[in-house]
């Protein structure tokens, strides 16, 4: 049975902790995101459902911001250490252009396995948004890049695998969210778009996002995993968007390829996931 919602919106330093109100707050009970699993397998703990909420929700640009900027963190390669094949970590420094100047930020990194690192230093941003490790100087307020002075990140290696960065004025009156992913797996057909991100260890949830398809519409969406088949209708908002959750295990098997194809009028397009479910890649999620 497929259920889908559609939501309307590395070297990493840092200090782990447990829990964060900001990741928290982006998902009630009210909202956990409606999923897909395949015949057999075990329905998912609400624990899991509010992670792949939140996750949506962030990647879609609707965490709730109180301050309404409505703005979002843009990431800019600085440093490419990819392998030949598309994999590999590649270095970034942030933007965040409309944030206040006048304010000090944390800056908080959330990992596909529930890990959040958040940053022991005070944030800035100057004028060109570049998010900075210390307060602008005069000669700096302007400058889009300040070696050894601005925030670097760096990408996950894997195909799919995003990482989620929130800046947070220590005041809590602005938060800044943004995903990013370096090695996207993605299919354009026409002017259709198909995605499939990570969402847990090992590829055993997914969120499949699909863009450029028919308005509000019930599109076919085909699901393949091992030998098991799924085959159900979406429904797109106004602008032919849709985020769907996938658990792409199948019961007795240790691993295997997910599939997801959609048919949007003129296109086709597909893509392709392996996982491996494994006894020590238990989801986790921030604590409640």
């Amino acid at each position: 049975m497929l259920v889908v919602l559609i939501f309307l919106p590395v070297s990493l330093q840092g200090q782990r902790t447990k829990k964060s109100d900001i990741i928290r707050s982006l998902t009630t009970e009210s909202s956990l995101i409606r999923y897909a699993r395949f015949s057999g397998q075990t329905a998912p703990s609400k624990q899991l459902l509010a992670t792949l909420s939140r996750q949506a929700k962030w990647d879609n640009q609707e965490p709730n911001d109180p301050s309404g900027l409505g703005i979002r963190l843009r990431f800019v390669k600085i440093d490419d250490q990819a392998k030949s094949g598309g994999s590999g970590a590649s270095q970034y420094r942030v933007f965040a252009e409309g944030a206040p100047q006048d304010k000090v930020f944390v800056f908080t990194t959330w990992l596909v396995d529930g890990s959040q690192l958040t940053d022991p230093r005070d944030m800035y941003v100057n004028t060109q948004g570049l998010v900075m490790t210390h307060k602008p100087t005069p000669e700096e307020e302007i400058s889009m890049k300040a070696p050894g002075d601005e925030l670097d990140v760096q990408s996950a290696p894997g195909n799919g695998e995003p990482i989620r960065f929130v800046l947070t004025s220590r005041d809590s009156e602005t938060s800044i969210y943004g995903t990013l992913v370096a090695h996207p797996v993605v299919s354009n057909d026409h002017e259709c778009k198909l995605e499939v991100r990570i969402a847990q260890p090992g590829a055993t949830s997914v969120l499949i996002i699909a863009d450029g398809l028919p308005a509000k519409a019930k599109v076919p969406l085909v699901l393949e995993s091992a030998d098991a088949q799924m085959s159900e209708m979406v429904d797109t908002n106004s602008d032919g968007h849709a985020v769907i959750a996938v658990l792409t295990t199948v019961p007795g098997v240790a691993q295997g390829t997910f599939k997801a194809s959609a048919e949007g009028g003129r296109c086709l397009p597909s893509v392709v996931m392996p996982w491996r479910a494994a006894a020590d890649t238990a989801p986790t999620a921030p604590a409640h």
